[in-house]
């Protein structure tokens, strides 16, 4: 990427960022609209646009995806100086270089249908929320910011939130959300203490939960080194109200079948449910059109610039036609 550009992702640094450029082939950065669409790439898990203007940078036109309004519109920001400023956009339509899609991935196959994308080059799934969330947000993903309503929704359009799953559901239900990302026996201290807590009375804040979990003991599930032991409850709580691992499950066969022959599928996962799905997959698919598998960890370099970087996982599988195999 030229350093000289300034691309204003607040805070957030994508990860893995040249092991994704050299897995999906991209090349020098190009200067004009014929050589830019020569490849397409869809990036369904937009954020703050960072993944995207590499892209852009090397040629590619991009489609983006994100469920959260407010990335949406902080991407496409991003995206347009990075056209103006490098790529020399002379007509002002930036369509010819990208287009940004406020939808969930799980509908990825409808959102490129709608906006005529076919021959996908390659497909980035990068799981997780950006970092502007944890800092910048006030719906409740971080435990550093007590006064905040506990919300945890991506997306304004739905309509139940973090403190509404932890009012309504039923013992079963909330210990298999805690199982998301605990262990059996931190999910049921979590479970009890969210059974007796909302007695006296409702789950609204951050605050609130940051109290039930001071009341569990620790566990199996806080043993890793460094971990805040709001994290995993937090962690259990997001992906639970926003569907993840079943939205994931949902677009990772979207995404494979949206593949041109050699194209690449390529997902960043930072958690062991996420990256399950993930490995799955990409086993049923290898020996069926699937090839080429590659695992990659950041180096230590990047766990050291970026300490988000620290449990990431990428997974890249090349698509093929049985008659190419």
């Amino acid at each position: 990427m030229n350093n000289k550009l300034k691309i204003e992702i607040p805070v957030h640094k994508p990860v893995l960022v040249k092991e994704i450029n050299r897995g999906f082939g991209l090349i020098a950065p190009l200067n004009n609209q014929a050589e830019a669409s020569k490849k397409v790439i869809i990036d369904a898990t937009l954020g703050g646009g960072g993944h995207a203007a590499e892209f852009l940078l090397n040629g590619a036109y991009v489609l983006g995806i994100d469920t959260d309004e407010e990335m949406v519109k902080i991407a496409g920001e991003n995206l347009r100086k990075i056209v103006d400023s490098e790529l020399a956009c002379p007509t002002g339509n930036y369509d010819d270089f990208f287009k940004i899609v406020n939808g969930n991935f799980s509908g990825i196959d409808r959102i490129a249908s709608e906006n005529n994308i076919k021959n996908v080059s390659a497909i980035l799934l990068d799981l997780g929320i950006s970092s502007y969330h944890y800092l910048f947000d006030n719906r409740g993903f971080s435990f550093q910011k007590p006064q905040d309503r506990l919300d945890m929704r991506l997306s304004t359009k739905q309509k139940v939130t973090a403190a509404d799953l932890l009012n309504a559901l039923g013992k079963d239900n909330l210990m298999d959300l805690f199982l998301q990302a605990l262990s059996y026996p931190d999910a049921l201290k979590l479970t009890k203490e969210v059974l007796e807590f909302r007695k006296v009375r409702p789950i609204e804040k951050v605050s609130d939960m940051l109290e039930i979990v001071s009341k569990t003991a620790k566990g199996r599930g806080y043993k890793k080194s460094g971990i805040n032991k709001s994290t995993l409850p937090f962690l259990a709580l997001r992906i639970a109200v926003n569907s993840e691992l079943d939205n994931l499950a949902i677009v990772l066969k979207k995404a494979w079948n949206l593949l041109a022959s050699g194209g690449k599928l390529a997902v960043i996962s930072f958690h062991s449910g996420e990256d399950k799905l993930v490995k799955s997959f990409f086993r049923e698919r290898l020996g069926e059109d699937g090839r080429d598998e590659e695992y990659i960890i950041p180096g230590e370099d990047e766990v050291a610039n970026n300490p988000r970087a620290r449990s990431a996982k990428l997974r890249i599988l090349t698509k093929y036609e049985k008659s190419d195999l």
